[in-house]
């Protein structure tokens, strides 16, 4: 049987890693990613490293960077499944993130042609990210109705 060591040492490209592992821990540093940086996984220690720019990667390659076998970890999906999924209204009740009441915010904001592009929980509160066209407008407050309600009648 072979081990995973030995496994990816056939590995050429990204999306030939199939580890589910590799692959959830490669889409939580793609999202924090800034401009122009690149990751790549190293399959000879199998680890991740950012890279400033496109041109220290490149020059990562040379030398006794060969060893390395870097694989750039390319496009922002994993398994062809983009990484910023869309707001899900019935995840969220599912997982107690909303309730079922709130709906009603959700299809206000859908009417008026905004999208919610992000509801997280983050240091300041729970903060929600709407998107309509090239306009996008973030509010936060201190619980998830509160914050989804904010937006919504905000919203023009």
């Amino acid at each position: 049987m072979k081990t995973y060591k030995l496994f990816t040492e056939g590995l050429e490209k990204w999306k030939d890693v199939k580890n589910p592992h590799v692959k959830k821990e490669a889409g939580k540093m793609l999202k924090a990613l800034d401009k122009g940086e690149v990751l790549a996984y190293s399959t000879e220690h199998g680890e991740f490293t950012v890279f400033k720019s496109e041109m220290e990667y490149i020059q990562a390659q040379k030398g006794k960077g060969k060893k390395m076998n870097w694989l750039k970890v390319e496009g922002k999906s994993i398994d062809g499944q983009k990484l910023e999924e869309t707001f899900n209204f019935k995840g969220a009740v599912k997982h107690g993130f909303l309730d079922k009441t709130d709906e009603r915010w959700v299809k206000d904001l859908k009417k008026k042609g905004w999208e919610i592009e992000e509801f997280i929980l983050s240091g300041k509160g729970f903060e929600i990210t709407i998107k309509k066209g090239s306009k996008e407008v973030s509010y936060i407050d201190k619980t998830p109705e509160k914050v989804l309600i904010q937006a919504a009648n905000k919203a023009k």
